[in-house]
């Protein structure tokens, strides 16, 4: 019995060698020497594994294959999951950048081309009066429509504060990118 427990102890011991120099791809054994009245059948039985050793072998590869798959798996999943959170970032930002172009659109459409044709033929002092009580995204809008000349001159006429509101106005509408995203 003592026997049997060594023996089976010493396969194993030899599995775990055959094995380890496998998985690390190390250089095959060189094949012993004869020993003088050595037979063929002898070497052969030497350099063959085991049947336990060849079961212990497949045992251990498929386990180590099948470690690797679910780390493999894992750190494929860790990837899908920050490509999701990346790509809802990056749809957020354009829905933000698209409501600003969107605003920017509908502030212009505000000032439509008759009532600018009617505010660039008033005098700068009368159209600076009704400037000052227009709705601010309205007065920025008609300013931009307006010709440089014409809207410098209004701006001129009006109280600082509300030419410096409306001047800022502008110029943050003129920031924005003019093409690029749907319209």
């Amino acid at each position: 019995m003592k026997q049997q427990v060594r023996a089976i102890r010493a396969a194993l011991v030899a599995a775990a060698f055959g094995c380890s120099a496998e998985t690390a791809h190390a250089e095959p054994k060189k094949p012993e020497p004869p020993v003088h009245g050595d037979s063929a059948k002898a070497r052969q039985q030497r350099a063959a594994p085991s049947p336990e050793v060849e079961r212990y072998c497949a045992d251990v590869s498929a386990t180590a294959g099948a470690a690797r798959n679910a780390r493999m798996e894992k750190e494929l999943m860790e990837l899908e999951q920050l490509i999701v959170r990346r790509t809802a970032e990056l749809e957020a930002k354009r829905a933000e950048l698209q409501a600003a172009i969107d605003r920017r659109e509908a502030m212009v459409k505000k000032a439509d081309e008759r009532l600018v044709a009617i505010y660039a033929r008033m005098r700068p002092d009368a159209a600076a009066a009704q400037f000052a009580d227009m709705d601010e995204e309205m007065a920025a809008a008609m300013l931009m429509r307006l010709e440089p000349k014409k809207s410098s001159a209004i701006l001129n006429e009006m109280e600082a504060a509300r030419a410096v509101a409306l001047t800022k106005k502008v110029a943050g509408l003129s920031t924005l990118p003019q093409s690029g995203i749907k319209q």
